[in-house]
């Protein structure tokens, strides 16, 4: 089977480069090395051009293997601008190069319209499955951007329009339909009920496996893991403002962040975050990121908005940190209802729940809440998409 890959890419610098330290980049890796040691699908991956990258001298430092075809492609380095933006001269030119392909694989549902469009002229037999990341839902008051350039009508169409459509979650499949059903008509809602998968991946087990390591850092170590945005989307400001509270009480912790998007200059972090060690001003490799999770302590997930949670909490939790997260949809989910360190959702009890995980040791998850996280793991969803990715090809 031949799959276009469609990429999207949300993490760029200062410098407007791309940078691969972006969770899509990553869990088109995870689930890549999974189909191609179960199946014998070829893969043909439509991303930004070499020199569009601040990190990477080589589509081989993301995954080399004979069956990936890295195509370059001119995305606009704009998170927003790149959920937008679709030439069709260039889609035409870069599709007739190809083998036969039998489904495009595209991550940036509000463009699949214009590919189902294409395809039903030049490709008809061709299977379009469409992926969202980053669901807008306004109406249940989700929403992701300003309501006057709102995504939630190319999203349900791209969904509408494709032969699959796949949420990440169970939350974030709920929050559409919630959504959908404040502006829709229920004959349009049941089409996509119809058609629906998740594949909630996230993270890989023989990754975190591989580079264990049972050293820890001097001091017990907080990670706050998840981008730094001008939007505050993560809620790293209030992070901030929790840890140097802290800190005046008690200097026996040490934070780390990783700092991805690079929007935030680590001089400018330093002056700002008092208790911040900078572990490293460059990208971290996937070993060294990973040995970091194992070398910790204590993970910092905020998300209100982001349904699914994020990735590096899925992998925090795999590596025994204590994950502190407001208790909303997938946290609760993997987490539990009793589990004890919550933060509320306006986060004033962020300070205290980070001093309680200081003084808690010898913490363990229970087998129910590893069961739990490992569901998302690569390993486990791989048989999901497979086994769709087939009955879709042979329908």
């Amino acid at each position: 089977m031949n799959i276009l890959y469609v990429l999207q890419q949300s993490v760029y610098n200062n410098d407007n480069k791309w940078t691969s330290a972006d969770s899509n980049i990553n869990m088109m890796i995870g689930i890549f090395n999974e189909l191609l040691t179960y199946t014998d699908h070829e893969f043909y991956v439509l991303i930004s051009p070499l020199n569009t990258f601040a990190d990477i001298k080589s589509y081989d430092e993301l995954l080399k293997n004979k069956r990936i075809h890295w195509i370059e492609y001119n995305f606009p380095i704009n998170a927003f601008l790149n959920r937008q933006h679709f030439n069709v001269y260039e889609f035409d030119n870069m599709f007739q190069q190809l083998p036969k392909i039998n489904i495009v694989w595209n991550n940036i549902d509000e463009l699949s319209r214009n590919i189902k469009t294409y395809l039903f002229y030049k490709s008809p037999d061709t299977k379009l499955i469409s992926c969202c990341y980053w669901l807008d839902c306004p109406e249940i008051n989700q929403e992701k951007v300003d309501t006057s350039i709102s995504y939630q009508f190319r999203q349900f169409d791209g969904f509408e329009c494709s032969d699959l459509a796949v949420f990440t979650c169970e939350s974030t499949k709920n929050a559409f339909f919630n959504n959908a059903k404040k502006f829709l008509k229920q004959n349009k809602i049941k089409k996509i009920n119809e058609k629906y998968s998740i594949w909630d991946f996230g993270f890989a087990q023989s990754e975190l496996n591989k580079y264990k390591t049972n050293s820890k850092f001097n001091k017990k170590t907080i990670l706050f893991l998840n981008r730094l945005s001008g939007i505050n989307y993560t809620h790293h400001e209030e992070f901030i403002d929790a840890v140097n509270s802290l800190y005046e009480i008690r200097q026996d912790f040490q934070v780390i962040l990783t700092n991805p998007s690079g929007k935030f200059s680590w001089p400018e972090l330093k002056r700002r975050i008092k208790p911040l060690h900078i572990l490293s001003d460059k990208t971290l490799s996937r070993q060294q990121y990973t040995e970091l999770l194992w070398k910790s302590d204590i993970s910092v997930h905020l998300y209100e908005k982001e349904l699914y949670g994020g990735v590096a909490m899925r992998e925090s939790l795999f590596a025994n940190n204590i994950i502190i997260a407001p208790k909303l949809y997938e946290y609760k989910r993997i987490l539990g209802n009793n589990y004890n360190f919550y933060t509320n959702k306006n986060f004033k009890n962020l300070e205290s729940q980070i001093s309680l995980a200081l003084d808690t040791n010898n913490f363990v998850y229970s087998n129910k809440v590893i069961q739990r996280n490992n569901d998302s793991s690569f390993e486990v969803v791989k048989n999901i998409v497979i086994n769709d990715l087939n009955e879709l090809n042979y329908v």
